[in-house]
């Protein structure tokens, strides 16, 4: 019989369900609280890569049809379509100095955020040994 340890070290756990599976008490203690933070951080990154390059990047997925060839149950071919996405980036203007008060807005919110977020990691760290 496999075990769960043994499991998640062969799995290339793709799922955000096996992948917390796989996570210890104390990973998934950590995870949630720091889930604000890293949510907050990456906002910020995208804030300033927008600042940094003057615009924002709106993207979408752009469907479109391929036709392929497949088979019924004996085995005979038949076209047949599917639908397929195709990623688009577009530029999108933004104000950089409404921008710029964002990224400061978000900053002094993740200043505040990050003592609570060492405090519950450290109580996780104290109640979920490894």
């Amino acid at each position: 019989m496999l075990n769960i340890a043994r499991f998640c070290a062969l799995s290339g756990a793709s799922t955000l369900f096996l992948l917390a599976a796989c996570a210890t008490p104390q990973q998934r203690c950590i995870a949630q609280a720091t889930a604000d933070t890293r949510a907050l951080e990456a906002q910020i990154k995208t804030t300033e890569a927008t600042i940094e390059r003057g615009y924002a990047l709106h993207r979408q997925s752009i469907p479109y049809t391929q036709t392929r060839v497949c088979y019924d149950k004996k085995r005979r071919p038949f076209p047949c379509n599917r639908t397929r996405f195709h990623p688009l980036e577009t530029p999108v203007n933004v104000d950089l100095g409404q921008e710029r008060a964002k990224l400061a807005q978000m900053k002094a919110k993740l200043a505040k955020l990050k003592p609570k977020a060492v405090a519950t990691t450290e109580a996780c760290r104290r109640s979920y040994r490894e």
